[in-house]
């Protein structure tokens, strides 16, 4: 297509490393990331996983590989594993260690699943909202553990439920919902027609329920005083 009407697009790329010239290199690594530009360039724009691909169009499909291995390539680790000097590792036979293998690509590949365009707007150049920071398709998104470089998983380090304080999800304003015996992701948001659908089937503790007198604590009036840490 035409050339002219995209200045913005770029200057807004252009814009992520005079924001961070002076900051974080993770930072800039985050900003580029959702980047539609980048996405774009790289092609993980659009990109689906395996699951959503044969749930919805019954294709055998694997997630876009491109952005996983250059970001690791190019912007981050490199392809052989080095000390804290610059040097690079060997191993007992003098070899250097690679940084990643292709099932690392293929892992990686899935985290960058269900990027896509935020909604167009007015006020830029285009048609296409190429400014803002991309938004999630959760549908798209890859469900699954993602392996790590290491032999761990992606997310090892972030705290589990045993971590957190004694009853911790009494605290003030947290909300319930019932998901039956499923905790998939696509659950964790209701569909909009649940709000409109009179069909819909909805569970609601009713006075008599343990449950509810234990989440609400009534105080002599019967005015629930729910619990907070």
């Amino acid at each position: 297509g035409s050339e002219y009407g995209k200045s913005e697009w770029f200057l807004a790329y252009y814009d992520i490393f005079v924001r961070n010239a002076f900051g974080n290199y993770r930072d800039i690594l985050r900003e580029i990331s959702y980047n539609p530009l980048m996405a774009e360039n790289l092609s993980f724009l659009a990109s689906k996983s395996t699951g959503y691909m044969w749930d919805r169009y019954r294709i055998k499909a694997s997630a876009d590989e491109n952005f996983a291995r250059e970001i690791m390539q190019l912007f981050t680790m490199g392809i052989i594993q080095l000390n804290m000097d610059g040097s690079a590792k060997l191993d007992s036979n003098g070899n250097t260690i690679l940084a990643y293998t292709n099932d690392d690509i293929m892992s990686f590949s899935r985290a960058w699943t269900g990027f896509d365009l935020q909604l167009p707007r007015g006020n830029i150049e285009g048609y296409d909202n190429r400014i803002d920071p991309m938004r999630l398709i959760p549908d798209w998104r890859d469900r699954f553990p993602k392996t790590d470089t290491s032999g761990g998983y992606i997310g090892d380090a972030y705290p589990l439920c045993s971590d957190f304080p004694t009853r911790s999800f009494l605290m003030k304003g947290a909300q319930f919902r019932f998901l039956g015996s499923s905790s998939l992701p696509e659950l964790m948001s209701d569909p909009a027609e649940f709000l409109t659908k009179e069909a819909t089937i909805k569970v609601i503790l009713d006075s008599t329920s343990s449950l509810r007198n234990l989440l609400c604590n009534p105080n002599s009036g019967g005015t629930c005083i729910y619990e907070s840490l």
